[in-house]
């Protein structure tokens, strides 16, 4: 009798974190990244400042939806295309950052959520942790992110300066020489995540 009832009793607790375990997945929605996002890169140099954009990105989310109207970021990357990016100064200065940030050999800047973001409101600043790979570097950032939309469509906004050497990528020259960028750069990003 007593094998009987602990039998049970193991089998009642698998049964119910099995009936956890699905209602924990239902409650999961994939988003993917929109079309519509904007992705900057700025700096300076000894001739002039200079502005950069890239116009191809991929991305996916996991997002989890409370009962009092907040989410839970589970899971998000961003990964951008380096030989998308493109300078108001021309082609030799987009080739000058693709050589800098080994393009061929790093075709992507990759940003990958490392902490899940709790209790997140539309209309909310917070702060998210991720690594960051530029030029087949990988480092941890924190970013503050402020977040707007609802449960269909969420954006997230926000800036982050950086240094290149950190990364190992040298800050591009011109000109012989002549022409120096700074080793700062400012990055700014806004981010639509539509649901699937």
């Amino acid at each position: 009798m007593k094998s009987h009832s602990t039998l049970r009793h193991i089998s009642l607790f698998f049964f119910t974190a099995f009936l956890l375990i699905q209602t924990n997945l239902a409650a999961q929605d994939i988003y993917g990244l929109a079309g519509d996002f904007s992705i900057q890169i700025s700096g300076t140099s000894n001739v002039h400042d200079w502005e950069e954009t890239a116009s191809k990105a991929t991305g996916q989310a996991r997002i989890q939806w409370n009962t009092d109207g907040s989410f839970n970021v589970l899971a998000l990357d961003l990964n951008i295309d380096v030989k998308s990016i493109k300078s108001t100064k021309g082609s030799i200065m987009d080739n000058k950052t693709y050589e800098a940030l080994k393009a061929d050999d790093n075709p992507t800047i990759a940003f990958k959520l490392t902490s899940v973001l709790s209790n997140v409101k539309p209309g909310a600043t917070i702060s998210a942790r991720g690594d960051l790979k530029i030029a087949g570097v990988s480092k941890p950032v924190d970013l503050q992110v402020k977040v707007g939309g609802n449960n269909t469509t969420l954006v997230f906004e926000g800036a982050k300066k950086i240094n290149m050497k950190e990364w190992n990528v040298s800050p591009p020259t011109a000109f012989m020489g002549a022409m120096k960028v700074g080793e700062s750069v400012d990055l700014k990003f806004k981010s639509s995540y539509t649901k699937k």
